[in-house]
């Protein structure tokens, strides 16, 4: 990403080379003073069709107002003026991380479509870097690739930007793939409805002993239709563990039992 305190620094010294005061250089611009103080605090960057201009005032190339190393980048923002961003991807001359770099000062259709051409490279950095500019629709199927490539780690990174419903099947690929253990720190982007029907499911596959961690995100109906299984399989001692997550309903049936057996 752009270091906007470096842009801001950038500017205000070539301002003061150029000789042009922050309302001097406004005027030129059209625009007001505050967003040239904004700019210069690093509290905003200057929209992408003001960089021509400001290149032009001070007499520099667009790169040295990003910033050194930002030179590779004046053939996508070339690209944005020109309005060819789809060819300038589609060519193969851009990257996923060059796309994030530039993230804030494209519009999020530009974003959009950039990023079609270089999804598939993306790694998961970039992807969190575009995640505010991209659709859900996008986003749900990165996370699927994501995890395919690269594992729960990384889908655990995405996991706020993607949708419930992704989420929700994702965490059945999860248990299947790697057990009910990874579950957990994906339960809080997953909807109730998908986790009683995995508790469910863990508990035939592995068992009381692996539905405690789950517990916390499972429905207290189904956490209750599930001690009563419990009990008649394994005993009241199985339930020790679940206690805290019960109804008091269930436990005022369930308690009296274990003492008369």
């Amino acid at each position: 990403m752009f270091d906007m305190l470096k842009v801001g620094r950038n500017i205000v010294r070539l301002r003061g080379a150029a000789g042009l005061t922050q309302m001097g250089l406004a005027d030129q611009l059209g625009i007001s003073y505050q967003a040239v103080s904004n700019w210069e605090r690093g509290a905003s960057m200057p929209d992408i069709s003001k960089l021509p201009e400001l290149a032009e005032i001070f007499g520099v190339g667009i790169g040295e107002i990003l910033g050194e190393g930002q030179g590779q980048s004046s053939g996508i923002i070339e690209s944005v003026l020109d309005q060819t961003t789809g060819d300038y991807f589609q060519r193969g001359e851009g990257t996923a991380q060059e796309l994030s770099d530039l993230a804030p000062l494209l519009q999020n259709e530009q974003i959009g479509e950039a990023f079609e051409h270089v999804k598939e490279g993306a790694a998961v950095d970039d992807l969190l870097a575009l995640a505010p500019f991209l659709s859900e629709e996008t986003l749900d199927k990165c996370a699927k690739q994501v995890f395919e490539r690269e594992g729960m780690e990384s889908l655990l990174k995405l996991a706020p930007f993607v949708s419930e419903e992704a989420l929700d099947e994702l965490a059945k690929t999860v248990f299947m793939k790697e057990g009910s253990r990874a579950l957990p720190p994906l339960a809080p982007f997953v909807s109730e409805e998908a986790l009683d029907e995995l508790a469910k499911a863990v508990f035939t596959k592995e068992g009381s002993r692996a539905l405690p961690p789950l517990a916390p995100f499972v429905s207290e109906e189904t956490l209750d239709e599930l001690a009563e299984a419990i009990f008649k399989k394994e005993g009241s001692k199985a339930l020790l563990p679940l206690a805290p997550f019960l109804s008091e309903e269930i436990l005022d049936e369930l308690v009296p039992q274990a003492f008369t057996k």
